[in-house]
């Protein structure tokens, strides 16, 4: 039995709050990964109720959602994994019957087009990651990560969030999130945005997180383990969190330096686009770029404070192309990536690791390779998600066009695209006619940069 509920008017007060969404997309449904999401609802809001039982590996949940339906259908489906056993669910309050095979949910609910629903689920299961569709040797698998010990990890992209909770589990499809946790009373359950209440009685420890901008599926992440909080202000007083395993304060050293990235990023794109920005530092061995609080994988730290400072700098641009600006298709991963690691590489250059000349030779010589293995950075293999050539071709391609349309006219788009489109969902076409509208017609160089199997010369 859950210790803590989440009240109707949470849900409501999140639903108004995403009603009011500026530059709101329809939901579409992912080229590369199609089995995953149904663009035939939106997801508005999400309350998460979790309860961890760290003995029996167990999650027991209350998922509350408000789902918009865009059209007539005989029922709504969503993504749930099948090792999350259903056990009762609610559409407006009533008793509905459902179907869980595989790792759809289908709830028998008649629903009309442009109408909203609300929908309450109660699950448990033992959870389990999904294996990545990527050859990457950091890739421990997609979704709800356990330790021996029952230390907990979430690692979504590009899907993985269906392993631990019902969710329209696709990128175009943002909501707001409030997410409660009750693990033992010694650790601590972490989530993106804002602590609003923290509470310790009877063997047992709840945390409840909000969000105040919508959010992608991919970028919610939650922790559970032995934690402690660290706090700090950045740029004009923007709070920053880092979450550190207790007993290791040595890994919040290179945390520090932050608000120093923050101040040199903002200079290149404007003002940080959420309301509080951290880290939390996990077991695993991959990073990702959480919505504002980073995902940092421990294993990073042994390549050095410098790495890791660099690889922090890599997510928080993320935080204005690909979490605030999301790429509404896997297919156009390319569009928060080569961001981010054009702009690593020049804060590296800027604080001495390696020098931009050194990053313009790596990202020129080992375009062609990473094509030839793994695809152009737009048209990438779907069995080879976040491999390099999205990275490095990418980086690449924004260094030609910045040479292209002048370092003015760049850096002035570099910044605009993210301030005018905040909170969105944008594509491909959106962003090239954004681009072209301030420099006129580009001809081939987006294709060729993005699809051709011949980096472009």
């Amino acid at each position: 039995m859950l210790r803590r509920t989440i009240s109707a008017l949470t849900v409501l007060a999140l639903t108004i709050s995403a009603a009011t969404v500026a530059g709101a997309a329809a939901v579409e449904e992912d080229s590369y990964y199609p089995s995953k999401g149904d663009p035939a609802i939106d997801v508005r809001s999400y309350a998460l109720d979790l309860h961890w039982k760290t003995g029996a590996r167990m999650l027991v949940g209350a998922a509350k959602l408000r789902v918009k339906a865009v059209d007539k259908a005989a029922s709504i489906t969503l993504d749930l994994h099948g090792a999350m056993k259903v056990k009762k669910v609610k559409v407006n309050g009533v008793a509905a019957s459902f179907q869980h095979g595989g790792q759809d949910l289908s709830i028998d609910k008649s629903v009309a087009g442009g109408k909203t629903y609300d929908i309450a689920i109660r699950y448990a299961g033992h959870p389990r990651t999904v294996d990545a569709p990527t050859s990457r040797l950091d890739s421990t698998g997609l979704g709800w990560h356990t330790t021996e010990d029952g230390q907990v990890w979430t690692m979504q992209k590009p899907y993985g969030a269906y392993t631990w909770y019902p969710v329209n589990d696709v990128p175009s499809d943002k909501a707001r999130y409030t997410v409660d946790l009750d693990v033992p009373k010694d650790w601590v359950g972490v989530s993106n945005g804002k602590l609003t209440d923290k509470d310790t009685r009877k063997g047992r420890t709840t945390t409840r997180f909000v969000n105040a901008a919508p959010m992608a599926s991919h970028l919610l992440t939650v922790a559970i383990g032995p934690y402690k909080l660290h706090k700090q202000k950045g740029p004009h007083g923007l709070p920053l969190t880092y979450w550190v395993p207790k007993g290791a304060k040595e890994l919040l050293k290179p945390l520090r330096r932050t608000p120093k990235a923050l101040q040199w990023l903002e200079k290149r794109l404007g003002r940080y686009p959420f309301d509080r920005a951290g880290v939390i530092v996990t077991p695993g061995r991959s990073s990702v770029e959480t919505q504002t609080l980073i995902t940092l994988a421990r294993d990073n730290y042994r390549y050095g404070a410098f790495d890791v400072r660099e690889l922090v700098a890599h997510d928080l641009v993320h935080q204005w192309y690909g979490a605030s600006v999301t790429p509404g298709d896997w297919r156009d991963l390319w569009m928060s990536e080569g961001m981010a690691t054009y702009l690593q590489a020049k804060f590296a250059a800027s604080r001495g690791w390696d020098t931009w000349a050194y990053w313009k030779r790596e990202f020129t010589r080992n375009d062609q390779f990473w094509r030839d293995i793994y695809g152009p950075p737009g048209d990438y293999f779907a069995n080879e998600f976040g491999q390099r050539n999205v990275h490095y071709g990418s980086a690449l391609m924004l260094n030609r066009l910045k040479a292209r349309i002048g370092n003015k006219r760049f850096d002035t788009i570099m910044k605009a695209w993210p301030r005018q489109n905040a909170d969105s969902v944008r594509g491909r076409s959106g962003y090239i006619r954004f681009v072209e509208k301030r420099t006129g017609s580009l001809g081939d160089f987006w294709a060729d940069w993005l699809n051709d199997a011949d980096s472009p010369r």
